[in-house]
């Protein structure tokens, strides 16, 4: 009788031990659950593009770049140990449209925004991700204008000031073009822009500019400007337009009997050969990158790249600023050990030596990086080949 009264006391102070320590472990378990689920929630990268429109077919591989990136990102552990959500959103070829899809990329509450692509689409976007203290990296729009005055606005490119003055020099300096004329797309802030530099300097060095012809973004017949081109017999024909306005030029061009060195900015890239084909022979473009630059990031994102998506090699600049623009958000958060966009921004603005596969970047005080070599493209024997470089001051 004692025996079973004694293991009955046992039995319940057992009991009551357990129960009073029971709440705590139930808090521990919790706990550790909202940690974990804390961790696992994922955060979101915009990446602003135009999926439809005119700009589409030139933009859309650099989704494959952007991607490739987070997946790199979230493989190595994430961003502070969540996982990063590339959420794309086009923005339909249109300055409007890019001010939408920043609103809307604000709304879903990104920590960053990777884009636009073309600068008049950049420049609607930066009063929305600065009013809305939400960091922004454009790979390729040139235009100074982009990042002059916004504090939460960078880029992965060199600027138009630079730029222009590149294809100026060598024009006048390398290849001995003593006269030129320019032919802008007067609906794009960069092609405007950027005739505008290398008039400048083009007539700083000692050149004789003629004259500037204007179309249309949209246009595909362009005999009336070059009927006039043909009257001017310039040495040279600046085109800072993009590869299929630019292409359709230089193609009628020839068939029209125009001969001059046709010279293009960044926006050309190797796509312009599908418009314009042979007739570019002896044509000449700056590149914010090449195949063999000798960076590390640059052999690795070419290994990767092929092993994704099995492209025998990268032919769109946008690919490698892309990837860069992406990694330096990563530098940036887990510098400054923090997902607030504020901080990343903080971040970004100290970005020092960034090794990234277009070369190093540094950001100056206007979020531009210093020291960005051009390199000069010129299509010879049917493909574009490696000419020289220019660096950046």
């Amino acid at each position: 009788m004692m025996k079973t009264s004694f293991r009955k006391t046992l039995h319940r102070t057992r009991t009551l031990r357990l129960l009073s320590v029971l709440p705590l472990v139930c808090a521990l378990i919790l706990a550790a659950a909202g940690e974990q689920a804390r961790a696992a929630h994922p955060v979101k990268l915009a990446l602003i593009i135009a999926e439809t429109g005119i700009a589409a077919k030139e933009e859309i591989p650099a989704i494959q770049a952007a991607r490739l990136a987070v997946e790199e990102i979230n493989a190595s552990g994430g961003l502070l140990g969540h996982p990063v959500t590339l959420v794309v959103i086009d923005n339909k070829s249109t300055p409007l449209g890019a001010k939408k899809a920043a609103e809307e990329a604000v709304k879903q509450g990104v920590i960053g925004v990777v884009g636009a692509f073309r600068s008049s689409h950049s420049l609607a976007m930066v009063p929305v991700v600065q009013k809305a203290g939400v960091p922004m990296i454009t790979p390729p729009a040139t235009n100074p204008d982009v990042t002059a005055g916004s504090d939460y606005v960078f880029r992965a490119c060199f600027i138009d000031s630079f730029q222009g003055r590149v294809m100026a020099e060598l024009a006048y300096r390398d290849l001995g073009l003593k006269t030129a004329v320019a032919l802008t797309n007067i609906t794009e802030n960069y092609s405007i822009t950027l005739t505008r530099f290398f008039r400048e300097h083009f007539e700083r060095v000692g050149g004789t500019f003629l004259w500037e012809g204007s179309y249309p973004g949209t246009a595909t017949d362009f005999r009336d400007i070059l009927g006039r081109v043909k009257d001017l017999h310039p040495d040279a024909v600046f085109i800072p337009g993009y590869a299929r306005d630019s292409g359709l030029i230089i193609s009628q061009a020839r068939a029209m009997g125009i001969d001059p060195v046709f010279l293009g900015g960044d926006a050309w890239d190797q796509g312009i050969v599908e418009y314009a084909g042979r007739a570019l022979e002896g044509s000449y473009y700056s590149s914010h990158w090449h195949h063999d630059v000798p960076f590390a990031a640059n052999e690795h994102l070419k290994k990767a790249f092929r092993r994704k998506f099995g492209n025998a090699q990268i032919d769109n600049m946008r690919i490698p600023l892309t990837y860069d623009a992406v990694m330096l958000f990563a530098d940036a958060a887990r510098r400054s050990a923090s997902l607030a966009p504020r901080d990343i921004r903080a971040a970004l603005a100290q970005t020092k030596d960034f090794k990234g596969a277009t070369g190093s970047i540094t950001f100056d005080r206007d979020g531009n990086p210093v020291g960005k070599e051009a390199s000069i493209m010129r299509f010879n024997d049917g493909a574009w080949r490696y000419y020289k470089s220019f660096s950046s001051p």
